[in-house]
């Protein structure tokens, strides 16, 4: 078993360009980034006809990857329910075979495969999701078929890296397309009415199985027959369909975030190879477990290893001692629990990263991903808790309508873009306070949140860093880590010390990598007071447009600066 899986990638686009923005190899991709970003990977779908250019009727195709959908049974025998061959018939006959399909969408298949769901390779994953992403520069949305049995891997997979929010709805069958009372049919024609009725657009990639639609994230299959088997613990489905009628009764926190920049996942595919892809395991617990699974696994080459625990994600001693000897060797690991329901939160242990309510097999997905893009253990936690918990903040459901203090104020839509894209929020209050004074460690943990860098992380060896509240013990790593933030000449950094307009103007400048002239003229009123440390940074913050100057157009370099004065110049900056 190789530690890595194989094959090659199209061109790079978020991720390299973020690369380029801190000026570091956040994600220590290296050549392979390179070689990435120079392939192309094209896949046959196929074009929209001149007939469904001009059709008022959604454009849907469906692409195919076989399992019992699409399976056959055996003997010619409509009884053998659990006797069949998977992965036989091709899509493009299974759809010709629906009724009036074209009372609700212009149908197109695109065969990627057909087999069953167990049998595909993760570097085919990495080529399926690509392969969506293609039909939706085109298609109004996307149905995939696949086996049910790693049915839920596949579309959290899908639901972590496909970049369009155009609707993904991932659907198959418990008995084959043949069989006496199938639901393949009727689940094939229930999934292109929903991803043609663009009712789950922006909700990331969902299933829709026996009239039932859930999240990818959350769903699981709870029984190996039935065909209610697909359940979302304790949170529950986001509805159904009742024949011409769906019903959607809760939003995901993705769907919150519909049109946002953060809407997407840092798992931008075309930014890596599939040489990229690590091997990740999962280690069972159960009663005196031994610690051998583990260590087979991290001589196997295994870079993570999410384990099912007992209860609230307890493993046994073995595999503790285990454990601890591969989080040695640089193991990353991810703690859930085998109950099938249940939030891990974070510890204190090094090199162990809480699942909250992912199951097994979803974590597995979500840390095979993280460690392609990073690998800096920081920077997997953070993503763990902002893409894999998808807990749901007042900034998500519109806390910036019940602001009471900046209706008026000349920075009020540069404050709601500020807390629509999750940079800053208001106080429990419902006031922003525009016009208060930003503090030196507030000002960083806005720019960092506007930046949301992946580097590595810098010790924070401030004489004072002591002083440095939790909350911005991260944010100030990252950016000591990527050279935006230095300390003062006496080693401290001055966390609750307001922040200049010349000091500001110099992280903004870092940030963006701009070339700082050394002679430069800013062109202020005031250019003879701006020291000359900040005088390149205040001259290439004002030509990007990012900054300008006062009443009477001086620079005030040594004037703090307000909260609305610093997202102001924030959400000017050229980062998606």
């Amino acid at each position: 078993m190789s530690a890595t899986r194989t094959g090659k990638l199209p061109k790079g686009l978020l991720i390299p360009s973020l690369i380029a923005l801190l000026g570091v190899s956040l994600f220590g991709l290296g050549g392979a980034q390179a070689s990435a970003a120079e392939a192309a990977t094209d896949f046959p779908i196929p074009a929209l006809s001149e007939t469904s250019k001009t059709s008022p009727m959604p454009n849907v195709i469906v692409i195919a990857t076989g399992g019992t959908i699409a399976g056959q049974v055996a003997d010619g025998d409509p009884t053998n329910l659990q006797n069949y061959r998977a992965g036989t018939y091709k899509m493009e006959d299974m759809v010709a075979q629906l009724p009036r399909k074209d009372k609700i969408a212009d149908v197109s298949t695109y065969q990627f495969g057909n087999k069953g769901s167990g049998g595909y390779l993760i570097t085919e994953l990495y080529d399926l999701s690509l392969a969506v992403d293609q039909a939706l520069k085109t298609y109004d949305g996307v149905v995939v078929t696949t086996g049910t049995d790693t049915m839920e891997d596949i579309a959290y997979f899908l639901d972590l890296t496909v970049r369009s929010e155009k609707p993904v709805v991932v659907t198959g069958a418990m008995r084959p397309w043949d069989a006496i009372g199938t639901d393949a049919p009727a689940n094939l024609y229930n999934a292109i009415k929903l991803a043609a009725s663009g009712k789950t657009k922006s909700f990331g990639t969902v299933l829709m199985l026996n009239d039932v639609i859930q999240t990818a994230r959350d769903v699981t299959k709870s029984n190996s027959h039935r065909m209610d088997t697909f359940e979302s613990p304790i949170l529950g489905a986001l509805g159904y369909i009742d024949q011409d009628n769906i019903s959607l009764y809760r939003a995901n926190e993705r769907a919150l975030k519909a049109g946002r920049p953060e809407w997407g996942t840092p798992f931008d595919l075309t930014a890596i190879s599939k040489d990229d892809l690590p091997l990740v395991e999962i280690a069972y617990a159960y009663q005196e477990a031994d610690g051998g699974a583990i260590k087979g696994f991290v001589a196997d080459g295994a870079k993570g290893i999410v384990t099912a625990g007992t209860g609230a994600g307890g493993i046994s001693a073995k595999m503790g001692a285990a454990r601890t000897e591969a989080i040695k060797q640089g193991v990353v690991f991810v703690t859930t629990t085998r109950t099938g329901s249940g939030t891990m939160y974070p510890g204190s242990t090094e090199g162990i990263i809480a699942g909250d309510s992912l199951n097994a097999q979803h974590a597995r997905m979500l840390l095979l991903l993280s460690l392609a893009f990073s690998k800096d253990l920081p920077t997997i936690e953070q993503w763990f808790e902002e893409y894999g918990r998808q807990d749901i903040s007042q900034e998500d459901i519109g806390v910036v309508s019940k602001l009471t203090d900046i209706e008026g104020h000349w920075a009020n839509s540069s404050i709601k873009k500020g807390i629509s894209r999750g940079i800053v929020s208001g106080y429990s209050d419902y006031s922003y306070k525009p016009d208060q004074n930003l503090t030196r460690a507030e000002f960083v943990v806005m720019l960092m949140k506007a930046l949301k860098p992946a580097g590595t992380l810098a010790e924070l060896s401030f004489a004072d860093a002591d002083q440095i509240g939790k909350w911005a013990e991260l944010p100030v790593a990252q950016a000591v880590g990527a050279g935006i933030v230095n300390g003062y000449s006496d080693g401290t950094f001055d966390p609750s010390g307001p922040i200049s307009r010349a000091e500001m103007t110099l992280m903004i400048a870092k940030a963006m990598k701009y070339e700082l002239a050394k002679d430069a003229q800013p062109g202020f009123a005031d250019d003879a007071a701006i020291p000359a440390w900040a005088k390149g940074a205040a001259k290439a913050v004002k030509d990007a447009g990012i900054m300008k100057g006062r009443s009477g157009g001086s620079f005030a370099p040594a004037s703090y600066v307000s909260r609305a004065e610093a997202i102001t110049a924030i959400v000017k900056l050229p980062v998606k």
